[in-house]
């Protein structure tokens, strides 16, 4: 019903508005179908702002995977978040711009959870295949014994695993902001993880935006992007647990480099954003 209802108001849009450029956030891939169309009616410029899944087909579907890449290849440009997703649609013969997220803003007063206790940890979650969070449920099985408590955010529901065999671990649901932003605040260290190579965890911004000790899986998009300012870990319990242990024994000099990260970010970003309006600019041959 939403693309029954969105699809004419787009052609109506492109109709009124005749752009010289037009950005799309992939996903939609509905949304990027349809502009290639009418671009051949009005013969914008078709950049894509694509997500992970704007690459790369979500649970390996490779019917999919050939819609993407139709896509992609015929688009004028792809924003991509990392150089590996860059080298991918090179293959294409698409041309690519790396520019990461810029971080969140973050509210000033994020009201803390006093109850969470000095060795609680927090797990963001989407319960997505990609996510190994049965490893990291079971890496707090031996943890819990020292006093290591894990609360995990996100929609339980969507858990392809028998959740009752973990009943260390503390489910939060799909929390509202204010509640997420709470537990952000309140907790002692945060892990995002993902079984993806070339993709860059939304959580992992949120946490080094709250200055917090922050863990993530050990892949080349997540290692060379944030670097020292986070620990890395295998995604096994085993590697989970110790990487634990290190971030809550260097949680002082972590939360120092996460500040020392996010002050060298911001002017990486603005450089990012400024080749990105440049090169938007020249795409749109206006000058304007």
């Amino acid at each position: 019903m939403r693309y029954l209802r969105n699809i004419p108001r787009t052609m109506a849009t492109i109709q009124d508005r005749r752009p010289a450029v037009v950005i799309a956030t992939n996903p939609s891939i509905v949304l990027g179908l349809l502009l290639l169309f009418l671009r051949r009616l009005y013969g914008f410029k078709l950049v894509s702002d694509a997500h992970y899944v704007g690459v790369r087909a979500d649970n390996d579907s490779w019917l999919l995977q050939r819609v993407i890449d139709f896509h992609n290849a015929r688009v004028d440009l792809v924003v991509v978040t990392n150089e590996g997703q860059a080298r991918f649609l090179s293959t294409l013969g698409t041309p690519a711009y790396v520019c990461q997220d810029p971080l969140p803003d973050l509210p000033s007063a994020m009201q803390p959870r006093p109850t969470l206790g000095d060795r609680s940890a927090l797990l963001i979650c989407s319960f997505d295949p990609d996510e190994p969070y049965e490893a990291a449920f079971e890496a707090f099985s031996g943890l819990q014994e020292d006093g290591f408590t894990l609360f995990v955010s996100g929609n339980y529901r969507k858990a392809k695993t028998d959740l009752s065999r973990f009943p260390w671990v503390r489910l939060l649901g799909f929390l509202s902001t204010d509640e997420y932003y709470g537990y952000l605040r309140s907790t002692g260290v945060v892990l995002d993880l993902t079984t993806k190579e070339d993709c860059l965890v939304c959580g992992a911004y949120e946490a080094l935006a709250a200055e917090k000790p922050l863990i993530v899986s050990r892949t080349v998009a997540l290692s060379e992007y944030f670097g020292d300012a986070v620990v890395l870990t295998d995604n096994m319990p085993e590697a989970i647990r110790d990487s634990v242990r290190l971030a809550f024994a260097q949680r002082d000099e972590l939360v120092e480099r996460a500040k020392a990260w996010v002050a060298s970010n911001h002017p990486y970003m603005d450089e990012r954003i400024a080749g990105l309006r440049s090169l938007l600019m020249a795409t749109n041959g206006r000058g304007q």
